[in-house]
């Protein structure tokens, strides 16, 4: 079996292998297809912000049931939580994903996955724990996004709650038109993102960005003030076809500057901002609004990127609330006490825990005293589920830290974290939580409080987390003067390396050099940190010499690296099992033909556990270069700082580190070609 991600993940480009799926399409004898499969129809369910479609992940040894987000504006063609993306299997040579349902068939090519990152995890996290019991317990794992929906018509028929992916190509303009009230044409790609044009009283022709990854239709606040409606209520906004038209602006409220976060965060320093261009030049180039399930769901709707078309139907009167229009006027104004009216009117509307974030920004902003943002987040926490009350109240530590909110501010929503953290499902969050309040208290010079933190936190949470306790702890038996645990901690620390930031390896390197004179020179602790030392590999620079390493040849006989001086090297450090090592062999193999004959030369230096595993590779694997086996651990490894398969490392004729990464980069092949050319 092969492991689909390594830890840092880098797809490189693989053949696509498409099987056949026996599902019918819309028309003809033989399934429509496009390069992802023949999509098909799939019931769909509507969170509050988000579309999603209950499908089944499989290969030849794997097999999930999940649900996935549908989101139009996501540039790749699929993302998948990290938990799920590091534990995904592929039988041998599979190359494909494939996401069915009983009659839905997608097969997306294992080079297009990507482990969903930021936001996007965050998302799935968050919509898997708000719609835990609704979904029967079956995680939100995985993202669609316009990778793949750029070869289909998308039909989402909200009357019926069924989504319908069908090649672009067999829905011409003629079939849709019999199926549907009014068609939009003139619709756009732009980018990777499609444009909708809108009819404006004034201004006649502006753009809606179709989006599907959010409840709000939004629009921009400049847009909305030069039409002279600030708070957003700008009138009379509507779809056109001919005579016909379908109203926006009607059938939902629009939220003024929707996608601007709260509070306003300074640029670090010597960061510039570029100038924004005045709005009517916008207005040329950029979307005046952006589509939101508050207006999508009015209608049964089909968009068709490839024929220039959006169909609709009409199957509401009405998508406007109240709580709606409260709720923008508060977001439109950045107004404290409109945002805490509509929390009074309105404290279990479904948009209570987005003002609440906004209302704690803007406290933020404005020095609110912490009594008052701690009321604040109460208003939240009414209407999260016990469950998920940790959760949510966690957001707001990394929001508070991330905006440079008042220490005071800090600890105190860190220590009302810790009062829910029972009901967290993770034992990690708690360890978070207190070494963020330590770091907090040690800052403030509370070496008591941080200790306090420091050491509660050594005994919850990830076992992985270790290394980063002790090093935590040894800052604080150093501010006390406890110098001997101080030096034991700072020792400890490094002995899983791998787990420790960068930053504190080095510290507890310096560390150990600073307080080596408060100890005995025959302290038995001082021949333990030597030995710990040994678990630190070697930084590598680019712009320095790769250190020179020997091994064995595949032949058994014992090799060097300055073996090739003379040479422009790329070196391949790779495994059998590693489904992104393997993935790459095509385009090595292309590198090593394009420059065979030169003075150029690929290393592969296989992890795999045993030599044979490497030479049986090869007798159905064509890789006519040179081979070294170093197992899966060891001196190399420590060496060259290996830390995650393939790592790729380019070097010149003197053995000088020019490029490093877990792909094989256009950049990294330019290199090899600009220092062949240097004789």
């Amino acid at each position: 079996m092969k492991n689909l991600f390594s830890l840092k993940i880098s797809w490189v480009a693989i053949f696509a292998i498409l099987t056949g799926f026996t599902l019918h399409a819309q028309s003809g004898d033989a399934p429509a297809t496009t390069e992802l499969g023949i999509g098909g129809s799939a019931p769909l369910t509507v969170y509050s912000n988000n579309i999603a479609v209950k499908l089944r992940l499989e290969s030849q040894v794997f097999q999930k049931d999940t649900y996935v987000v549908i989101d139009y504006t996501q540039p790749t063609t699929m993302e998948i939580h990290r938990n799920l993306a590091r534990s995904m299997r592929f039988g041998e040579d599979e190359t494909t994903l494939k996401v069915l349902a009983e009659n839905f068939s997608l097969e997306i090519p294992v080079d297009e996955l990507r482990e969903a990152r930021g936001p996007s995890s965050q998302l799935l996290e968050n919509l898997t724990a708000e719609f835990e019991e609704q979904n029967e317990r079956i995680d939100v794992t995985a993202k669609i996004g316009w990778g793949l929906l750029k070869h289909f018509s998308l039909k989402l028929d909200f009357d019926n709650n069924e989504l319908v992916l069908t090649p672009a190509s067999e829905r011409a303009e003629e079939d849709i038109v019999a199926e549907y009230e009014m068609i939009v044409k003139g619709v756009v790609r732009v980018d990777g993102r499609v444009w909708v044009p809108v009819q404006d009283d004034v201004y006649q022709g502006v753009f809606m960005l179709f989006d599907t990854s959010s409840y709000h239709t939004r629009i921009d606040k400049d847009f909305a003030s030069l039409r002279g409606f600030p708070l957003g209520d700008v009138p009379n906004l509507r779809f056109v076809d001919g005579a016909q038209s379908q109203p926006i602006s009607e059938m939902a409220a629009l939220m003024p500057n929707g996608v601007e976060r709260a509070p306003k965060i300074e640029p670090p320093e010597g960061v510039e901002i570029p100038e924004v261009a005045p709005i009517e030049e916008r207005m040329k180039s950029e979307p005046m609004l952006l589509s939101g399930l508050s207006l999508l769901s009015g209608y049964t709707l089909e968009i068709n990127p490839e024929e220039g078309l959006l169909a609709l139907t009409r199957i509401k009167n009405s998508n406007y609330r109240e709580e709606d229009e409260a709720f923008y006027t508060a977001v439109g104004a950045r107004d404290s006490e409109k945002f805490d009216a509509y929390l009074e009117a309105y404290p279990e509307d479904q948009h209570v825990r987005e003002a609440v974030f906004w209302r704690f920004g803007l406290g933020i902003e404005e020095k609110d005293p912490v009594d008052v943002q701690l009321a604040t987040l109460d208003r939240g926490l009414n209407v999260v589920l016990e469950s998920d009350q940790f959760r949510y109240i966690n957001n707001f530590i990394g929001f508070s830290n991330a905006v440079g909110a008042e220490p005071d501010l800090k600890i105190a929503v860190g220590e009302k974290a810790l009062g829910f953290v029972a009901v967290s499902k993770n034992p990690a969050h708690r360890q978070q939580v207190q070494i963020f309040l330590g770091d907090l208290y040690f800052d403030q010079e509370n070496i008591d409080k941080a200790y306090e933190n420091y050491f509660a936190a050594a005994f919850n949470g990830d076992p992985r987390w270790e290394p980063f306790n002790r090093y935590k702890l040894a800052t604080v038996y150093e501010a006390m003067g406890k110098y001997r645990r101080a030096y034991s901690s700072y020792s400890r620390s490094l002995r899983d390396f791998d787990e420790l930031p960068p930053d504190m390896a080095s510290g507890s390197l310096e560390a150990l050099t600073r307080l080596r004179e408060h100890l005995d020179p025959d302290d038995p602790l001082i021949v333990e940190a030597e030995t710990n030392r040994m678990y630190v590999p070697k930084q590598l620079n680019i712009g320095e010499p790769l250190p020179v390493v020997t091994a064995m040849t595949l032949e058994g006989e014992e090799q060097a690296l300055d073996h090739f001086k003379g040479k422009v090297v790329l070196v391949d450090v790779w495994a059998t099992w590693c489904g992104p090592c393997i993935a790459g062999l095509p385009k090595l193999r292309e590198v090593a033909e394009k420059f065979a004959g030169t003075d150029f030369e690929v290393l592969s230096v296989s992890a795999d556990d045993k030599a044979e595993t490497v030479i049986d590779f090869l007798e159905d694997e064509d890789l006519p270069w040179n081979h070294w086996h170093i197992g899966a651990g060891g001196d190399v490894h420590k060496e060259w700082n290996i830390r995650g398969y393939p790592t790729y490392m380019l070097i010149d004729r003197e053995g000088t580190l020019l490029a490093r990464g877990h792909g094989l980069t256009d950049e990294m092949i330019s290199l090899i070609e600009q220092n062949l050319k240097q004789i």
